[in-house]
């Protein structure tokens, strides 16, 4: 779920805001169902995600348990995002790359080479809709729905804040 404000995130026991978890998953310091696998999270995302975004059931519990199985929780250890598309960066093949050669731990290889934006010029509404279409394709939601959720994604990357 995007973090998008205050009222998203889960809390630690102490009160304060979770900076991992949302408000579904963690509250006071505590997983909501900590007896919960990928598949039972999948599918309660995955029930969110057709509400939210009319993504057919079947595809919006595919694309939740993808991100799912990446978060900490689950795949125990943090799992860095590429903050220009939110790609997961899994591997070092998938990390875009410095002046150096070494290997971004902020940008995938399709955003990041050599130590520059591979589309330096793109703006967050001309990746929109460059990559809503895309998305709709794929998992079989309405173009204004990818958008949406296109949009709402990437107001947490840091390249577009």
């Amino acid at each position: 779920m995007p973090l998008l404000s205050q009222t998203d995130y889960g809390t630690e026991a102490d009160g304060t805001s979770s900076s991992q978890y949302c408000h579904y998953c963690y509250q006071k310091g505590a997983y909501t169902d900590p007896n919960a696998t990928v598949d039972q999270m999948a599918e309660k995302a995955g029930a969110i995600m057709t509400q939210m975004f009319a993504m057919p059931p079947d595809k919006a519990k595919e694309f939740s348990k993808m991100q799912i199985q990446n978060l900490y929780r689950w795949s125990g250890k943090i799992i860095p995002s590429c903050e220009s598309c939110g790609m997961p960066l899994i591997s070092d093949q998938d990390a875009g790359t410095e002046t150096d050669g070494t290997r971004s731990l902020r940008y995938c290889t399709h955003c990041y080479q050599n130590g520059a934006f591979t589309e330096p010029d793109l703006t967050r509404e001309t990746m929109v809709k460059k990559y809503a279409p895309m998305l709709a394709s794929q998992y079989g939601m309405p173009i204004a729905k990818a958008e949406e959720m296109v949009e709402r994604f990437t107001g947490t990357l840091s390249r577009w804040q």
